[in-house]
């Protein structure tokens, strides 16, 4: 065989494998994994698209039902004018905690311990919604997570859900 034959069938297959990994690899809408949702608080309604995360084993400890996490300031519109934590502020829970308390959001929001690579024991501010609709499924008084960080880099959603 010739040896140019070769090189240019594994350079084909490569190619081949390669885009077909890339292809089955991504998140997508056919395989129901992006789901829009919708996050209702006292009147207010915020709507972002979610990842059907599978690995994400992240529940309420008082209910057991899952908890979405969300990017903190893709959700700001679902606190008054001036009241939503800023990402520098989801940094510091606790503290926000306390001043959200000040503010009239005692019975609403609480701190959620989690576990994540990389973080062995850490704390989300948690905030309990009036209503959330992710697809298809309506999860009524569901219990949101704020993250300080992005939760993807290319920006396909910013929230995640577990099964």
């Amino acid at each position: 065989m010739d040896l140019r034959l070769i090189l240019l069938s594994a350079a084909g297959c490569y190619v081949l494998i390669t885009l077909l990994f890339q292809r089955t690899a991504r998140h997508s809408g056919l395989r129901r994994e992006l789901v829009p949702a919708v996050l209702t608080l006292e009147g207010r309604r915020v709507a972002l698209t979610a990842l059907v995360d599978t690995g994400n084993t992240l529940t309420d400890p008082a209910t057991g039902r899952p908890v979405m996490v969300a990017e903190g300031e893709k959700v700001g519109a679902l606190f008054p004018d001036g009241q939503a934590p800023a990402p520098e502020e989801l940094r510091r829970p606790v503290e926000t905690l306390e001043r959200l308390g000040r503010q009239g959001w005692q019975g609403r929001c609480r701190l959620l311990p989690y576990q994540a690579v990389g973080v062995e024991c850490g704390m989300l501010l948690a905030l309990r919604l009036d209503g959330a609709r992710v697809g298809t499924e309506d999860y009524g008084k569901l219990l949101l997570a704020l993250s300080p960080t992005r939760l993807t880099d290319g920006g396909g959603y910013h929230a995640l859900i577990g099964t």
